[in-house]
């Protein structure tokens, strides 16, 4: 078992410290991913939603992650990935801080397509930082520890939810999520320098 993972680990030796910090970024911000996992159950047990009304709050939910993707795409081709990831994950945090205090069906409805149409926009973004982090030889191996790192997160986070939801209820699944968006920026912003590299001068 051992000589596997230090097997498994060696296969990631290489790459820049700015796709580690990347990896740990992801890991932190998906960590933090709490309220979408029981988001269902949090509009019927907390705002007494209907089966129906749950289902057309999700399907906003993923018209405003492909608008974010697009979006993305889109701003990261103008600003470059720095920006859009800063400006991504600082008002993605709000916006989920916001949540727990909208009350109504159509606000909720309009806030989960805003919020997600924001967040979302990270996605294209940290592919491009790949890009302008890793040598061309490291670029697979780089998307996949970025995905290790998201997996894990996504693995820690509704795993700690859970325990939350039993003891402090739904609410603090917000602010923890929002929270956790902000610490992720602290840390790309003092770990990750702008390296100024616009998205047409990185070689596809």
């Amino acid at each position: 078992m051992k000589k596997m993972y230090i097997n498994y680990m060696a296969s990631f030796k290489g790459l820049s410290k700015e796709i580690w910090f990347l990896s740990l970024i992801s890991l932190v911000n998906r960590a933090g991913t709490m309220v979408i996992p029981f988001l269902s159950l949090y509009l019927k047990k907390d705002m007494g939603l209907t089966e129906t009304d749950i289902g057309s709050i999700f399907a906003f939910f993923g018209i405003g992650s492909v608008i974010g993707s697009w979006l993305g795409g889109k701003l990261t081709d103008i600003f470059g990935f720095y920006k859009i990831m800063i400006t991504s994950l600082f008002l993605t945090g709000m916006c989920f801080i916001a949540l727990q205090y909208i009350d109504s069906f159509w606000g909720f409805c309009i806030a989960i397509l805003i919020t997600m149409s924001i967040a979302d926009t990270f996605r294209p973004a940290i592919f491009v930082a790949i890009k302008a982090y890793s040598k061309p030889e490291n670029q697979t191996r780089s998307v996949g520890l970025i995905r290790l790192a998201i997996n894990a997160g996504m693995g820690i986070g509704p795993t700690l939810a859970g325990l939350i939801i039993v003891t402090q209820g739904y609410n603090l699944l917000f602010w923890i999520d929002g929270i956790t968006r902000i610490i992720a920026l602290l840390l790309f912003g003092y770990l990750v320098k702008d390296p100024k590299v616009k998205p047409s001068d990185i070689p596809w």
